[in-house]
């Protein structure tokens, strides 16, 4: 099954999505680097020093990937208070605006966070050696995720004759 551009239908009989997968997995290395932390400070002598780099690295992945899945289930937040007033050619119209500007700006965000991951690729977390280009590769395949999912909520938008 091709989870990123399938079948939407199975997409939605699954509810698997690339999106989803990524932001869960990072979420339980999150919650499983806290949890070590906390057992290892307050049980053990040595507390884990090195808990607050993958921390903070699976948080970014979370809530990037994350709000991708979002975007890919419509539901952020949205004021729909005067388009819901406007006649059905006119609201379809600014929708099809709206999700071009988030594909455009979600778009430009991925570069520049892929710019980011590219130039941090040389420095290193101090404990464990990790390249911040990992960290920062969240961001970057999240406004992908985004970019994409915009994209193809504006092609598989209903059309008016």
């Amino acid at each position: 099954m091709k989870l990123l551009g399938g079948d939407p239908k199975a997409e939605e009989r699954f509810g698997l999505s690339i999106e989803l997968v990524i932001a869960n997995m990072s979420f339980v290395v999150l919650i499983a680097a806290i949890v070590w932390g906390v057992l290892s400070r307050y049980v053990t002598k040595q507390p884990a020093t090195w808990v607050e780099e993958v921390s903070s690295m699976a948080f970014a992945w979370t809530v990037f990937v994350g709000a991708a899945e979002v975007q890919r289930r419509r539901k952020h937040v949205s004021v729909d208070l005067v388009t819901s007033l406007l006649p059905t050619r006119l609201r379809l119209g600014l929708e099809v605006l709206a999700a071009s500007f988030v594909t455009l700006y979600c778009g430009y965000l991925c570069w520049l966070s892929l710019q980011q991951a590219i130039i941090s690729n040389s420095a290193h977390t101090s404990m464990l050696g990790i390249p911040l280009s990992v960290g920062y590769a969240g961001p970057t395949l999240g406004f992908l995720f985004m970019a994409v999912r915009s994209l193809q909520q504006i092609l598989r938008r209903p059309r008016l004759a």
